[in-house]
């Protein structure tokens, strides 16, 4: 690689060629998901102060929104290292506790109104973890990782590929 001083760098032919060949190993090794730019945007329109507006296209599931987060109060049981998050739509609200099991993993309790035959899916970096709520609306994930982490709540059919799309949360960090 040749360069002069407050030039970008050129490659020589042997420079290209062994950058494209890396580039290779990286696109078989580590490949762009295949669903990568759809998710940026979603995460994007949701930022976006005109995702409630009524020309936005929104998509064919609920979108939640937290509606808050506390800290634990005084009397109520829980560790220093827990806390409450409700996500409130039109036609759902979740609300999940989240409390540390160790430095590397938290458990999540949840509830869902009205409660239903559903499926909850957590995505997280570690792959995606789906329980089905119970009669009266809650789910646990006894140990899921740290992290980045997404809700999806669906119908509960016995094929999750299957079960629609009802509802998601923006992402959150457990």
């Amino acid at each position: 690689m040749n360069t002069a001083q407050g030039d970008f760098p050129s490659f020589t032919p042997e420079d290209q060629h062994l950058a494209d060949e890396i580039a290779n190993v990286y696109r078989v090794v580590d490949p762009v998901p295949a669903t990568l730019v759809a998710r940026l945007q979603f995460a994007l329109a949701l930022e976006s102060p005109e995702f409630d507006s009524p020309g936005f296209e929104v998509p064919g599931f609920e979108v939640l929104r937290p509606q808050e987060e506390d800290a634990l109060l005084a009397g109520v049981r829980g560790g220093e290292d827990s806390r409450t998050i409700t996500f409130d739509s039109e036609i759902l609200t979740i609300m999940i506790s989240v409390s540390a099991r160790d430095e590397h993993a938290v458990r999540v309790d949840g509830w869902l109104a009205p409660p239903g035959d559903h499926l909850v899916e957590l995505r997280c970096g570690a792959g995606a973890h789906v329980v089905r709520a119970d009669d009266q609306g809650r789910f646990v994930l006894d140990v899921v990782p740290r992290g980045l982490s997404q809700l999806v709540v669906r119908q509960g059919v016995d094929d999750p590929a299957q079960a629609t799309i009802l509802a998601v949360t923006p992402s959150l960090i457990l």
